[in-house]
């Protein structure tokens, strides 16, 4: 009778558990498409009259000296799996090739997980084990890369700098790109010698920047290899236009310096809403373990568990959203 009584408590518990992660899965659900179809009708717009999926590049109409003229912007294919990755490992700085990342990565959880659950005898505990690893490791990444892409962007206001002093001097486009990459250190210097090459190759200047522009993370590159496709296409001064550039840049940055400071307390508000509950745990588990056994010995207990952390990384994630500011 208790056996029952327990199973249909379980199957209760199970049961409001899916009901809750339904209602949650379907509103994200909702909230994608309506973003998807939001998407959608501006990719339309920008692509009218082109097929936006087969387009390898993009017409654009543009006015010069009270005349029309068209110039056409390379576009990118779509990259692969693996070409993804390989470009996320070059945005985070690692020299070790990513068929080790990715090995060291899996060995390094299994081990883990195999551990916590030769230690707990808890299947449950050692899978919440592994995803921690896996977005522990997601968040150094991330880490590297925001590090690397902030560095990417300061050098890139020198750079500008440095191509407009060139240009001014009398050098070519390819020889203020090569000074640049003389001159400038890693990363922004690997970028510029790549488009030096590819024109050494027979590669156009202008693919080159858009190839490079593609696979870079930075608005800020997008944008300089817009302006300086569309000035040669179109003509115009390219030294002013690199000037404008970096004075784009550096006001994007200071205001950037402004939002990061009006967004700290939300910063702060959710490192500490995020280590309460986790100190709480970790202090109980320490002043008295008995009370707490019941959460890895029985199977509510760790349902208990894995909902909670849930619940944390939810709630980290809208936190992060909240205090992230696009301009």
């Amino acid at each position: 009778m208790l056996e029952a009584e327990r199973v249909r408590l379980i199957f209760i518990q199970i049961s409001v558990f899916g009901l809750i992660a339904a209602v949650w899965v379907g509103a994200v659900m909702l909230w994608v498409l309506y973003r998807s179809r939001q998407r959608q009708r501006i990719e339309r717009r920008l692509w009218a009259g082109q097929d936006q999926h087969n387009a390898a590049e993009r017409v654009l109409r543009l006015w010069h000296e009270g005349k029309a003229a068209e110039t056409v912007v390379p576009g990118g294919a779509a990259l692969t799996l693996g070409q993804r990755l390989e470009l996320i490992r070059r945005h985070a700085g690692w020299q070790t090739p990513l068929q080790q990342i990715i090995l060291r990565l899996l060995a390094c959880v299994s081990l883990l997980s195999l551990l916590v659950l030769l230690v707990t005898r808890n299947l449950l505990l050692a899978g919440a084990t592994a995803a921690v690893a896996i977005i522990g490791f997601r968040g150094y990444l991330m880490y590297c890369i925001n590090r690397r892409q902030a560095l990417f962007e300061k050098q890139l206001i020198d750079a500008l700098d440095l191509g407009a002093r060139s240009l001014r001097a009398g050098h070519p486009l390819s020889g203020a790109f090569r000074l640049i990459s003389e001159e400038i250190d890693a990363p922004l210097n690997a970028v510029f010698a790549e488009i030096v090459d590819q024109e050494s190759f027979g590669v156009s200047i202008q693919q080159a920047l858009a190839q490079a522009a593609s696979r870079s993370l930075s608005p800020d590159m997008r944008i300089f290899a817009a302006s300086v496709i569309i000035q040669l296409r179109s003509g115009g001064n390219l030294a002013d236009m690199m000037d404008r550039v970096a004075w784009v840049i550096r006001d994007r940055m200071r205001l950037n310096r402004r939002a990061r400071v009006l967004t700290a307390e939300a910063q702060l508000s959710k490192w500490v809403l995020l280590a309460l509950p986790i100190g709480l745990f970790v202090a109980l588990n320490l002043m008295n373990r008995q009370y707490m056994q019941p959460f890895f010995d029985t199977f509510e207990g760790g349902m208990m568990l894995l909902v909670g952390g849930v619940m944390l990384a939810i709630g980290t994630w809208i936190m992060n959203r909240m205090s992230v500011l696009k301009y």
